[in-house]
C-alpha cells in the first residue's frame, strides 16, 4: 500500500514574522513573491510542524516574531497548522509554541520561565511523543526529507554522521535494487581468475564474512608481511658480519684428548700414591702385631729359664724358697706386663702418627673443596664479540654462548668436587678405622698400667718377705739370683736371635715417609686451564653453527613469506575483481531506475587501483558542477525512484523555480517558490 502526504491548506501566527497567513495548496502549487515575503517560511513552518526543524535541517532556529529592534514580541503565541490529505484521509495537525510567563507572590510583573509546545491531532491534544508517534507512523524523518527537498539527497547532510556522506547516498540507492548474488559475480569472474583462489573466495563468503572486512584481513596481512620481510636481509647480514672467524677445530680437539689423556694418567699416579701410602700403613701394622707376638716369646723363654734356675737352687720346702720361687714367678709377670705396655704404646704411636697424617689429608682435602666451591665463572666481553670486526654478536647469541660456558663450568666445577668427595670419604673411613684401633689400645694399656701397678707392689710385699726370712736363715741373695737368670738369657741362642729380630722390626716401623703428590696436583691444574682454554676456542664452532643455523632460517623464513605475499596478492586481485564485477552489476541495476541522473559507484584511483565511491552524473557531468535546473530535475528524478521504492509520495518545496525552465514530470505534489518582485505580498497560482 502507498502512503500519499498532500497539504490542502496551512496557516502561520505569528511564526517567522508572519503575523497570520494562510495558503492554500493544489498538486501544483506555485507561490509567488519578492524577497521577504515567506516564501521560504512556508517551507520552513512544513517541515518544523512534522520535525521542529527548518527546511535547512536546524532545530535552533528563530520561529517568534521579531519586532524592528530584532527583539522577540513577548506573550504572544506562535502556531502553525495545516490540513493535510494523507492516504485520501483529511487530517488535521497543529502546533503552538507558547511562552510560560509566571507571576510570583507579592510581585508586581510576571516572569518568563520557557517556552512550552503543545500539539494537536485532528483537534485533539496530543503529548509530544504521541504526536511524534502519529508522524513516524506515516514517513520516516530521513526518508521524508529526501523525497520533499530536491537538493537533499545530493547536497543536504544526513544519515549515520559517523560515515562519510558518500557512503551514506551509496547505501540508500543501493538498497532500491537486489542486490547480485555471490555465486552470480563468481561465475562472471571464473573465466579470469585462479580455480583455487575462487574456491577460497566462495568459502569465505559461504561462512558470512563480509567482502569488505575480508578485503581489509587480506591487505593488513599483506602489509604486515611485507613490513616483516623488509627487515630479514639486514638481520642476516648482521648475523653473518657477527659470526666469528673458524679455527682449526679437528686439532684442537685433538689438543684436548690428548690433554684429558694426561690428566687422567697424572689421577692414577696420585691415586696410586695413596694406594701404595696405604698399603705401608697397613704392613707398618703388620709389623708391630709381629713385634707383639716375638716379646711373647721373650717372656715365655724368661719365664722357662727363670723356673730352671729356680729348682736348681730349690733345697728342700723352706719359705725362703717359696718366697724366692714366687718373686722371681711375680717379676716375671711384671716384666711381661711391663714389655707388653712399651709394645702397645708403641704401635699407639704409630697409629696416632698415621692419625695426624690422615687429618692433615682430610683437612688438605676440605681446603681443596672450598677453594674449588668458592670459584666463579667470570665472563670476558672479548668472548662476545667477532674476533675479526671486534664487534659485538646478537643478544641471543651472546644468551647462548653464556649458557654453554656456564654448563662448561658448573660441569667441570662438580665433577672436581665429586671426585674431592670421593676421596675425602676414604681418607675419612681410614682415620674412623684408625681412631677405633686407638681406642682400643688405649683401653689395653690401661688394663696393663692396673697389672703392672699391682704386680709391683706384689713384688715389694714378697721382697719384704724374704728379707725377713733371711734374718732367721742365710739364703741365696736376690741380686745372685737375677744375676744367674741373666747369664741364662744371654747363653741362650734363640733368646737372643728374637731379641735382634725384635730390635730391626723396630727400627723399620718407626717412620714412615708421607706421600707428597703436590707436584702432580700442579701439573693436573695446569693441564685442565689449558683444556678449559681449548674449550671456550671451540665454542667459536657452536657460534658459527648457530649463526648458519640462523642465516638459513632466515632464508627461508624471506621464501616463505615472499610466497605468502604473492598468494594473499593473488587472493586480493580475485576480491577486487569480485568487488568490481558486483558494483558494475549493481551500478548497472541501479542506473536502471533513473532516467535523468546516473550513478558511478566505482572509480579508478592515479596508482590503478580502484575504489568504491557514490557520484551522481547528470550526463556525465557530477552533480556538483551542474547547472541549477539541471540539479533540480536530477533531484526530482531522485525522488521519483525513491517514492516508488519507499511507496510513499510527499509534498516537493523547489525553492528559485524562476530560474528553471521546464522540470520532469513528478508523482509527488509540488510547491514551486518563485521570486516575483512585483508581488510585495504572497500570492498563489
Amino acid at each position: 500500500m502507498e502512503n500519499s502526504i498532500a497539504i490542502k491548506e496551512i496557516n502561520l501566527i505569528n511564526f517567522k514574522g508572519a503575523r497570520n497567513l494562510t495558503i492554500n495548496f493544489n498538486h501544483i502549487t506555485n507561490i509567488f513573491g519578492d524577497n521577504g515575503t515567506f516564501k521560504t517560511t512556508t517551507n520552513d513552518a512544513f517541515e518544523w510542524l512534522f520535525f521542529d526543524k527548518d527546511s535547512t535541517g536546524r532545530k535552533d532556529f528563530e520561529i517568534k516574531t521579531l519586532d524592528k529592534n530584532n527583539k522577540v514580541i513577548p506573550k504572544i503565541e506562535h502556531e502553525v497548522s495545516a490540513i493535510l490529505k494523507i492516504n485520501n484521509e483529511d487530517i488535521s495537525i497543529k502546533k503552538i509554541l507558547r511562552e510560560d510567563w509566571v507571576k510570583k507572590r507579592g510581585s508586581q510583573h510576571s516572569e518568563f520561565k520557557g517556552n512550552k509546545t503543545y500539539y494537536f491531532w485532528n483537534k485533539v491534544p496530543k503529548t509530544k511523543k504521541e504526536y511524534q508517534d502519529k508522524i513516524t507512523s506515516i514517513i520516516d524523518e530521513v526518508i521524508f526529507k529526501l523525497i520533499t527537498s530536491p537538493l537533499e539527497f545530493c547536497s543536504g547532510t544526513w544519515g549515520d554522521r559517523k560515515k562519510p556522506m558518500w557512503v551514506n547516498r551509496r547505501n540508500v540507492i543501493t538498497s532500491i535494487v537486489p542486490n547480485p548474488t555471490n555465486i552470480e559475480v563468481l561465475d562472471a569472474i571464473s573465466t579470469i581468475e585462479n580455480k583455487s583462489n575462487i574456491m577460497k573466495l566462495t568459502n569465505e563468503l559461504n561462512k558470512g564474512k563480509d567482502i569488505d572486512e575480508y578485503r581489509k584481513q587480506i591487505a593488513g596481512e599483506i602489509k604486515k608481511l611485507k613490513d616483516e620481510i623488509k627487515f630479514i636481509p639486514t638481520r642476516i647480514d648482521e648475523v653473518s658480519r657477527n659470526t666469528p672467524a673458524a679455527l682449526d677445530f679437528a686439532k684442537l680437539k685433538s689438543e684436548k684428548e690428548t690433554l684429558i689423556k694426561s690428566i687422567e694418567t697424572i689421577q692414577s699416579q696420585i691415586d696410586d700414591k695413596n694406594k701404595a701410602y696405604d698399603a705401608i700403613l697397613l704392613k707398618r701394622q703388620e709389623v708391630s702385631n709381629k713385634i707383639f707376638s716375638l716379646k711373647s716369646k721373650l717372656q715365655n723363654i724368661e719365664f722357662e729359664v727363670t723356673q730352671s734356675i729356680q729348682s736348681q737352687l730349690k733345697s728342700g720346702n723352706s719359705e725362703s724358697e717359696n718366697l724366692q720361687k714366687e718373686l722371681g714367678t711375680k717379676e716375671l709377670e711384671l716384666k711381661s706386663a711391663d714389655n707388653a705396655i712399651v709394645t702397645l704404646n708403641s704401635q699407639l704411636n704409630s697409629l696416632q702418627n698415621q692419625l695426624n697424617n690422615i687429618s692433615s689429608q682430610i683437612d688438605d682435602k676440605r681446603k681443596e673443596w672450598e677453594a674449588e666451591n668458592a670459584k666463579e665463572l667470570n665472563f670476558n666481553e672479548n668472548d662476545f664479540s667477532c674476533p675479526t670486526c671486534k664487534r659485538g654478536f646478537e643478544a641471543q647469541d651472546v644468551q647462548n654462548k653464556k649458557a654453554q660456558l656456564e654448563k662448561s663450568f658448573v660441569d667441570s666445577k662438580n665433577n672436581k668436587l665429586i671426585e674431592i668427595n670421593n676421596q675425602g670419604k676414604s681418607l675419612a673411613e681410614q682415620k674412623k678405622s684408625i681412631e677405633e684401633s686407638i681406642s682400643t689400645l688405649k683401653e689395653r694399656i690401661e688394663k696393663g698400667n692396673n697389672t703392672s701397678k699391682e704386680l709391683t707392689l706384689e713384688v715389694v710385699n714378697i721382697e719384704a718377705k724374704i728379707e725377713n726370712a733371711s734374718k732367721n736363715k742365710s739364703e741365696t741373695p736376690l741380686e745372685d739370683f737375677s744375676k744367674l737368670v741373666e747369664n741364662a738369657l744371654l747363653e741362650n741362642v734363640e733368646y737372643q736371635n728374637i731379641k735382634k729380630e725384635i730390635t730391626v722390626k723396630e727400627v723399620a716401623n718407626t717412620t714412615v715417609n708421607p706421600v707428597n703428590v703436590d707436584s702432580l696436583k700442579t701439573e693436573r691444574t695446569s693441564l685442565e686451564t689449558q683444556i678449559k682454554e681449548i674449550d671456550n676456542q671451540l665454542l667459536v664452532e657452536t657460534q658459527i653453527a648457530t649463526s648458519n643455523k640462523r642465516v638459513s632460517e632466515l632464508e627461508n623464513q624471506e621464501q616463505t613469506l615472499a610466497q605468502s605475499i604473492s598468494d594473499l596478492e593473488c587472493e586480493q586481485f580475485t576480491i577486487e575483481n569480485f568487488i568490481k564485477k558486483k558494483i558494475d552489476a549493481l551500478e548497472s541495476m541501479i542506473n536502471e531506475k533513473f532516467s535523468y541522473v546516473k550513478f558511478k559507484l566505482f572509480e579508478i584511483q592515479i596508482n590503478g587501483a580502484e575504489v568504491e565511491c557514490c557520484h551522481a552524473l547528470i550526463d556525465g557531468v557530477p552533480f556538483s558542477d551542474a547547472n541549477t535546473a539541471s540539479k533540480i530535475n536530477a533531484g526530482l528524478d531522485i525522488i521519483n525512484t525513491l517514492c516508488e521504492f519507499y511507496k510513499v509520495t510527499a509534498p516537493i518545496f523547489i525553492d528559485n523555480r524562476e530560474s528553471i525552465v521546464n522540470i520532469i514530470d513528478c508523482k509527488s505534489q509540488i510547491v514551486n517558490l518563485i521570486v516575483s518582485k512585483p508581488d510585495k505580498q504572497l500570492r498563489v497560482a
